[in-house]
């Protein structure tokens, strides 16, 4: 009944097509914790498992986000290893505090920390023998893509033509902050482990960024795509655990604060936007000579 009332009153009434600001407060009514498990292919090459979870801390100060996505396959003749952890922390109002991210590629590792204070969102970003640090000056209070994505689907009514936008930061695939878009472009059925699934196909775009998933009139996401041939699809928790084991354990958010962050003040922007964890790992198809 209260999720209807959310859906029907509380959120901003509008023609179909025309975009509805959501914010990160309207989501967590009648909140449950959130698991979704997906399997991975990169290019074809199925190896590969992406876990996320949203979870309301027990004294209710917060919620705690955290996505991993690992992944093993032989691509140029050579066995790659790649492995991205993200946790976050948002306050009672589902707007991000702080979030951590590590991405390791075979050797490679890169590292990107952030935590907000007022309207700054201060980041520290290291890759190799690179480093930047510097902060972005936010027009609202933002949370985490990963994080508002799959409640999205869970609270809202979906109906084609609906578009909504979402204040977020995209610290698993681009390092932007700005307000992602959500396009609901069809209802159509799916193949999944065989059997046609009902669902609604959504596009996300942040920036020049842009995934597509498939949804289930309950909000459950069944599918994924994204550039570079990366292709999630539901899978069992117990099939994910038994190819990586510990995918699922608990993602350490280390305590920061913004003056952490201020002594490269001049720098106000984020860093380039092929600097990102999906850059990274879309490294994989370059040849060994070109990779940096």
């Amino acid at each position: 009944m209260m999720a209807l009332l959310v859906r029907n009153h509380l959120l901003p009434k509008r023609m179909i097509g025309e975009p509805v600001d959501v914010s990160p407060a309207q989501l967590t009514e009648e909140w449950r914790d959130y698991q979704e498990w997906m399997s991975l292919s990169l290019g074809g090459k199925s190896d590969g498992i992406a876990y996320t979870t949203i979870r309301r801390e027990r004294n209710g100060e917060g919620y705690q986000a955290e996505n991993r996505v690992w992944l093993e396959l032989e691509v140029l003749g050579g066995q790659h290893d790649f492995r991205l952890e993200t946790g976050a922390w948002l306050d009672q109002a589902f707007c991000l505090e702080r979030a951590a991210v590590r991405v390791r590629l075979d050797g490679a590792e890169m590292r990107f920390t952030s935590v907000i204070q007022g309207r700054r969102l201060y980041y520290r970003w290291q890759y190799e023998d690179r480093t930047r640090v510097g902060f972005q000056r936010l027009e609202q209070p933002i949370s985490l893509l990963e994080a508002m994505r799959p409640m999205l689907t869970r609270r809202l009514d979906l109906k084609v033509g609906a578009i909504y936008r979402m204040p977020v930061l995209d610290s698993t695939w681009s390092l932007r902050e700005g307000t992602a878009e959500v396009r609901v472009v069809a209802r159509e059925p799916i193949e999944l482990a065989g059997k046609a699934v009902d669902s609604y196909r959504l596009v996300v775009q942040l920036g020049p960024f842009a995934s597509t998933m498939w949804v289930s009139p309950r909000g459950e996401v069944l599918r994924r795509e994204f550039a570079y041939n990366i292709v999630m699809e539901r899978v069992e928790p117990d099939v994910a655990r038994k190819r990586f084991p510990g995918v699922d354990a608990p993602v350490e958010i280390p305590l920061m604060k913004a003056s952490d962050f201020r002594e490269q003040d001049r720098q106000q922007s984020l860093p380039d936007e092929d600097l990102g964890p999906l850059s990274v790992l879309g490294g994989l198809f370059r040849s060994p000579a070109k990779r940096q």
